[in-house]
């Protein structure tokens, strides 16, 4: 009778154990789910959020969590792997999904006229807001400066905009002002010396002036006879 009672015993505590493995295994939410990115790129799980690439934004995906790992998969394919979180309200991030991110927003900005404004020269925008604040029209603006950056460069652009800046003159006629000085400037600089140490012959090299008669006599017309001398 006793071995009858332990069997009974050992068969509860045999049913109850297995039903305590079997809520650990729920909570431990080992199937998976369906989620869907939003405009954050993340997704949200056991009150925490977990990145997601750009191009898996709006898509429905498949998260997979184990006691370790957050795997979102789309289709059959493994887009993201995460360490799991047990705190409340973090951002679990991956940096590659940030720097993508940021990889396409700025391939869509150097798309448009001031996106390729804003990449070439970074001083534009604070130029072109410091311009709307003092009433400028900055649309009109925009275009000039795309003009400029096409005829002077990128490295010339942004050095006038960074003193036009400094002097407080956010205007477009304070930066061609501020160009054609700086032009002045270069074409005034005095030529760099000429090292002719591999070239001894030429350091006393003179060329002389040559005579201009012959100019002027090609200037007169063969057909118009000489003035008469007085």
């Amino acid at each position: 009778m006793m071995a009858d009672e332990q069997v009974a015993q050992i068969r509860h505590l045999f049913h109850a154990e297995r039903w305590k493995i079997g809520t650990m295994a729920a909570e431990l939410h080992l199937h998976p789910d369906t989620v869907r990115a939003d405009k954050t790129l993340s997704v949200r799980f056991d009150l925490n959020d977990y990145s997601v690439p750009p191009q898996a934004l709006g898509r429905t995906l498949t998260l997979v969590a184990s006691p370790t790992r957050v795997r979102l998969l789309d289709g059959a394919t493994e887009i993201a792997s995460h360490p799991r979180s047990y705190d409340r309200h973090e951002l679990v991030q991956e940096p590659a999904h940030h720097q993508a991110l940021l990889e396409q927003k700025r391939k869509a900005l150097g798309s448009t006229p001031s996106g390729r404004l804003t990449i070439l020269v970074p001083e534009s925008p604070a130029f072109l807001q410091a311009a709307f604040e003092r009433g400028e029209p900055t649309a009109r603006l925009t275009v000039q400066l795309l003009r400029l950056l096409d005829d002077y460069g990128p490295a010339e652009l942004r050095a006038t905009l960074r003193e036009a800046l400094e002097r407080h003159t956010p205007r477009l006629s304070s930066v061609a002002f501020i160009l054609a000085r700086r032009h002045r400037q270069r074409r005034q600089r005095a030529p760099l010396p000429v090292n002719l140490s591999r070239r001894p012959n030429l350091e006393n090299l003179t060329v002389s002036n040559p005579s201009l008669e012959a100019y002027d006599e090609l200037r007169q017309d063969p057909e118009e006879e000489p003035e008469p001398e007085s």
